[in-house]
């Protein structure tokens, strides 16, 4: 049996599924912070600390006009990562997809009712020995019929692990809303900015685990820059077949790497994933050690496959495509190499022609190759 771990939760967004809302909150983000029973000193330590010396003493919100800056955001973040061990658990709820069908789920109680089972469920799967504090929500009465629905819907001994409680009386869940908060900048187009994908680099190594719902791959992105459009037919068509070789491969450094690129994709899809980045998120999830050459290999390997695995000469990394422009990125990266090389066997061709006073021209035995220098010649 593992160590008994405590989990602190809170939650980012409005329940409304109106699409005027007036927040533009399109994602609702619940969030909760894991902590060991021996770290837990030190997370009240660390609460305090930051209390202290960013908020003036006042409670860690996430709304805090201190965290209007979102460099002073990413500072916070660092040091909460620099001095806790930690992860977080993520349920990111695209709200645009559940309005076309809401049924009971326009009702504030039910919303909250359903996603925080939801939430809570992924929780009870994962640890044999745990507490959860999870923030309190619009009302005592509520708070304590929502705390029956989750003892009746997992049948455990839940009821004396399960706390709603408030940032005053438990202040870890301070650091949750603060964590929720970071997130809800992240999946929210309203709230994106140039430092969105710096507050998403901050947090991903210590977030494991992300459920996005409903289940559908279009929805679970983020979008680093809100002008930049997903192609919803080419996403679907590179990510279904990415889906589909990931099932077929069986070298288990290949099938990490591909799981990698298809989690970019649906969180940073318009962001090239750095090989560094790659490996390093090998090492941390698989262990295993892979270096840049065998990762250029692996990646030359599933292109073979037919993945649209897109490298550009203007930024580093790799990406899958997401859009047409990212379709002609891909093609027109290898004819930076594919016309090179057909000019140098024209080239040459033309010296034996010529020096041999047509008795040697090397193409005229090669019709596939003649084929495309003549093709480059028209």
């Amino acid at each position: 049996m593992g160590e008994k771990v405590y989990i602190f939760g809170d939650e980012f967004g409005t329940s409304t599924l109106n699409k005027n809302d007036v927040k533009n909150i399109t994602h609702f983000v619940y969030s909760a912070i894991v902590v060991k029973e021996s770290n837990l000193n030190q997370a009240r330590k660390v609460q305090k600390k930051i209390s202290k010396d960013f908020f003036y003493g006042h409670p860690i919100k996430s709304s805090s006009r201190v965290l209007k800056s979102e460099k002073k955001r990413i500072e916070i973040l660092e040091y909460l990562i620099k001095n806790l061990n930690f992860i977080i658990y993520l349920l990111v709820v695209d709200k645009e997809k559940l309005s076309k069908d809401t049924g009971g789920l326009r009702f504030k109680e039910v919303f909250y009712k359903y996603f925080r089972g939801i939430f809570v469920s992924q929780i009870n799967n994962k640890f044999s020995e745990f507490e959860i504090f999870m923030d309190n929500l619009i009302s005592e009465k509520y708070s304590s019929e929502l705390k029956n629905y989750i003892v009746q819907k997992y049948q455990n001994n839940i009821f004396e692990q399960y706390h709603i409680s408030d940032d005053k009386d438990e202040p870890l869940i301070q650091l949750a809303d603060l964590i929720a908060g970071s997130y809800g900048r992240v999946f929210n187009a309203s709230f994106i900015s140039n430092n969105s994908e710096d507050i998403f680099n901050t947090l991903k190594p210590i977030t494991p685990n992300i459920t996005f719902f409903p289940e559908d791959s279009v929805s679970k992105t983020f979008v680093a820059s809100p002008e930049k459009k997903i192609d919803s037919e080419v996403y679907e068509i590179v990510r279904n077949d990415a889906v589909k070789i990931y099932d077929e491969v069986t070298d288990t450094v290949s099938k990490a790497v591909l799981d990698y690129l298809l989690w970019h994709q649906k969180v940073l899809p318009f962001k090239y994933a750095q090989t560094y980045e790659i490996t390093n998120a090998i090492k941390y999830n698989r262990g295993k050690e892979l270096s840049i050459e065998n990762l250029r290999i692996i990646v030359k390997e599933l292109r073979f496959k037919g993945i649209i695995i897109v490298s550009s000469s203007s930024k580093s990394g790799y990406k899958l495509a997401v859009s047409k422009s990212d379709v002609h990125t891909y093609f027109t990266h290898y004819m930076k190499y594919i016309l090179p090389m057909l000019k140098k066997i024209e080239i040459a061709n033309s010296v034996f022609a010529n020096k041999t006073v047509g008795d040697f021209i090397p193409l005229s035995d090669i019709e596939e190759l003649k084929n495309l220098v003549d093709t480059l010649s028209k």
